[in-house]
C-alpha cells in the first residue's frame, strides 16, 4: 500500500482542524482570526505548508508562537498539491473528530459548534437505532456562502450557485458527482482511518470526494443547509466554484467534450480504487460503474437509469446523456 497510518505524530482529544497552506499570505490571517472567533473553542489547528515562497510561513510562525495551544505547525516536505497535503495531515493527526480548512476562506463564528452538534446528533441516532456495529464512518458537511476576494456575497448558497443536490448524498449520486465541499466537512476517527486505506492516491480525485463515497458506502452523511463559511473565490483558487446555470458555463461545458469524457473517466478510476481498497468486487453498483467503459452506450444509459446514477445541473445532465 502506498499510504500508511504509522505517520501519526499528533494526538488530541479535541476537534482537530487540518489546515493546508501554500502561498496564502494574502488571506491567511483572516482565516486564522475566524478560527479564533469560533463560539466553540474545543479545537486545535494543525497546519502543514506545502513549500510556500511568499510570507505564509511567517504568518504561521506568528500564530503558532502567539497561540501555541490553538495552532501547531506540522513539519514535512512539500506534497505537491492540496489533495496530498490534506492526506498528509490526515496521516499525521489522530483525533476523535477532524475538520478540513482552506487557507483563504473565513469561517462564520458558529461553524465548529453547529457542525459538532450535528455530528453528535448523528452518532446518537445511530446508537438509538440499535445497530450492533461499534463505530461506522460518519461525515457532516454544511452549506457555504460564495464570496469574492473582498468577502462580498456572490451567492448565498453554494448549492443553488452550482446546482447541487446536497440533501441527496447517497452513493449512486456520489460516485459520479461530489456535493461535499471539504472545507465544510467534519469526519469521525473511523472515517479518517478508512480514508487512509487507499492503494494508489493518484486514483483519488480529491480528499473530500474520497471521504464522501466511503461514508456513503459504509456509514452515514448529514448535510446542514446553513452556510457556515464564506467560500472565497479569487484567481488563485486551487479548486473554485462556478455558476452552473449561467449561459457561459453551459456553453463552455458542452463545448469541451474531452473534459466531460475525462471527468467521467476519473470517477470510474476512483470507483475502481474504492472497490480494490475495500474488496467490493461483489457490490454491483461499485463494480459495474467502475467498469462501465466496457459497455456500449445503450448499456451505460440503462445502467444509469437502473441504478439511479445521475448528475444535477442542465449541462452536466446533457453531458452525461451525450458522452457518458
Amino acid at each position: 500500500m502506498e499510504n500508511n497510518v504509522e505517520n501519526v505524530r499528533y494526538h488530541t482529544d479535541k476537534i482537530a482542524i487540518l489546515l493546508a497552506t501554500y502561498n496564502g499570505e494574502q488571506y491567511l490571517r483572516d482565516q486564522l482570526d475566524s478560527l479564533l472567533s469560533q463560539t466553540c473553542q474545543d479545537w486545535v489547528t494543525y497546519i502543514h505548508d506545502d513549500g510556500s515562497t511568499d510570507q505564509t510561513m511567517k504568518v504561521i510562525e506568528e500564530y503558532t508562537t502567539k497561540y501555541p495551544q490553538k495552532f501547531v505547525k506540522v513539519d514535512g516536505i512539500s506534497t505537491g498539491g492540496a489533495k496530498k497535503n490534506f492526506f498528509y495531515l490526515l496521516s499525521c493527526v489522530d483525533a476523535p473528530y477532524l475538520m478540513c480548512c482552506d487557507q483563504d476562506d473565513v469561517w462564520l463564528p458558529e461553524k465548529v459548534e453547529v457542525t459538532f452538534q450535528a455530528m453528535k446528533q448523528l452518532e446518537q441516532e445511530y446508537e438509538d437505532s440499535g445497530n450492533q456495529e461499534k463505530e461506522i464512518p460518519l461525515l457532516v458537511f454544511t452549506e457555504l456562502r460564495v464570496v469574492d476576494g473582498k468577502l462580498n456575497t456572490i451567492a448565498e448558497t453554494m448549492s443553488s450557485y452550482q446546482q447541487l443536490a446536497c440533501k441527496d448524498a447517497k452513493l449512486s449520486r456520489m460516485i459520479i458527482q461530489n456535493v461535499v465541499t471539504g472545507c465544510t466537512m467534519m469526519i469521525n476517527r473511523r472515517l479518517k482511518d478508512m480514508m487512509l486505506q487507499y492503494q494508489n492516491i493518484e486514483h483519488i480525485i480529491m480528499h473530500d470526494w474520497w471521504g464522501a463515497i466511503i461514508a456513503a458506502r459504509f456509514g452515514q452523511i448529514r448535510f446542514i443547509p446553513q452556510p457556515t463559511i464564506c467560500y472565497r473565490q479569487h484567481e488563485d483558487n486551487s479548486v473554485g466554484a462556478k455558476k452552473a446555470g449561467s449561459a457561459g458555463y453551459i456553453r463552455k461545458r458542452l463545448q469541451n467534450i474531452a473534459d466531460i469524457k475525462r471527468s467521467l473517466e476519473l470517477t470510474r478510476i476512483q470507483t475502481r480504487e474504492l472497490e480494490q481498497s475495500f474488496h467490493l468486487e461483489q457490490d454491483p453498483l461499485i463494480h459495474e460503474y467502475g467498469n462501465l467503459e466496457k459497455k456500449n452506450k445503450i448499456a451505460r444509459l440503462c445502467f444509469y437509469q437502473k441504478k439511479d446514477v445521475k448528475k444535477t445541473g442542465f449541462s452536466r445532465k446533457v453531458g452525461l446523456v451525450l458522452w457518458g
